[in-house]
């Protein structure tokens, strides 16, 4: 059956559970209803024996508390809220009412009195009333246990007891609550536990986003200086453009989840491109996919590198093509210069760059060759005689003007 105490227990081992506070405090309130039903049905025949009508008559009329708690907690944990409130005060009010009477009528020395020890734990740690209410309920209760204790000082008990039951039943008495005490502490210890456990997994699924979002040091930055704008001059960095040649024509004829499992094969590719070269995503729009070398932190090979993840690219491309036959090929286009790079707004948080190389890689890849790698004449410059370099001739490039463009040749 799923609403035994042993399923209760299950439950608390799944995080989901876990993870609340009525799933930990089910499995306790089962726990005292279960054990206070065994002690009331223990306790009534002696009392009836020993001749103390008070207890008998007291045990007799709560008797129908702890089955309806068993009742709540044990077999029907799915009531609604009321109902587990109910069972919860019910349990509260009929400790503290046994351990008094008990105290007076039989002594101090019979133990009884240690069952109100167990109401300020029931009233702190049940789910209902706020925090403090409820630490403040339980240090009344609290106050309310050292004046019984001092009363039964005062006066004799009611019923006089040999010294050997009296000192059977304060054994009796305190091994039951160390073991309902015990029980609380290892509850809400292993659910503590459970859950920071969860925070950490949680914390650490977070941080694997976050890095997947934004370069190590500037996550480590935004976590530290939170709310604050991040923005870095870049001197020297090369900038990367990839569009995918006849998407648009893609589109038309693919269905939608077949296309967008096409281009998540490629820019799968690409990831794992730009990962191996130890170069920075920076984000896909559309089919386009835009990368730089140089930054957060610097490198003197930011041109070489992003050439060499274009012609893996390119590659990446050909092989796709020649497996699934779709009509796929790529422009890419390549700009080195200044850039500014940094984070803004406080939703969303996207590492972007901003400058003139932005545009002039964007407008090389626009103006680029399907199937082949454009740069500017500053990453000519910057790659040297390490690679061959087709010259394409002038373009009019939009906003910029006539500008020397080369077509990158695979490496010598």
């Amino acid at each position: 059956m799923t609403h035994w105490l042993p399923a209760a227990w299950r439950r608390l081992r799944r995080p989901d559970a876990a993870a609340t506070g009525n799933a930990r405090w089910r499995v306790f309130a089962a726990s005292c209803a279960l054990l206070g039903l065994l002690a009331h049905l223990t306790l009534l025949p002696w009392f009836l024996w020993r001749g103390v009508p008070e207890l008998v008559a007291y045990n007799l009329a709560t008797l129908p508390v702890y089955l309806l708690a068993t009742w709540v907690f044990v077999f029907r944990p799915g009531l609604p809220r009321r109902w587990h409130f109910i069972g919860t005060v019910g349990v509260g009010v009929e400790l503290a009412g046994q351990g008094a009477l008990a105290t007076w009528l039989l002594g101090w020395g019979a133990g009884f009195h240690y069952y109100l020890l167990l109401v300020p734990l029931v009233i702190l740690f049940s789910p209902f009333g706020k925090p403090l209410q409820r630490a403040l309920l339980s240090a009344a209760v609290g106050l309310g246990y050292l004046a019984l204790w001092e009363a039964s000082n005062r006066v004799a008990p009611v019923y006089a007891l040999a010294v050997d039951e009296l000192r059977g039943y304060l054994l009796a008495n305190f091994a039951l609550v160390f073991v309902v005490v015990m029980a609380i502490g290892f509850l809400f210890e292993r659910a503590a536990t459970r859950m920071e456990g969860e925070l950490e997994w949680e914390r650490q699924r977070s941080e694997r986003l976050l890095l997947n979002t934004l370069p190590a040091v500037i996550a480590q930055r935004l976590k530290d200086h939170p709310g604050e704008a991040i923005a870095e001059r870049h001197a020297e960095v090369s900038v990367l453009f990839c569009d995918i040649v006849g998407f648009t024509h893609l589109s038309e004829r693919l269905p939608p989840e077949e296309l967008v499992a096409l281009l998540n094969r490629v820019f799968t590719a690409f990831d794992d491109l730009a990962d191996g070269h130890g170069v920075e995503k920076i984000k896909t729009i559309g089919d386009a996919y835009m990368v730089a070398a140089g930054l957060p932190e610097a490198r003197a090979d930011h041109a070489a590198v992003l050439a060499e993840l274009a012609l893996g690219m390119v590659a990446a491309v050909r092989a796709l093509r020649e497996e699934t036959g779709a009509a796929l090929d790529v422009r890419i286009g390549i700009h080195s210069g200044a850039v500014v790079a940094g984070v803004i707004g406080r939703r969303k948080f996207a590492y972007d760059l901003w400058g003139d190389v932005v545009n002039t890689a964007a407008r090389m890849e626009s103006h680029g060759v399907p199937g082949a790698v454009q740069v500017t004449e500053a990453t000519a410059r910057q790659l040297g005689g390490a690679y061959a370099l087709a010259p394409r001739g002038e373009l009019e490039i939009k906003g910029k003007g006539v500008m020397p463009v080369y077509l990158l040749q695979p490496a010598r």
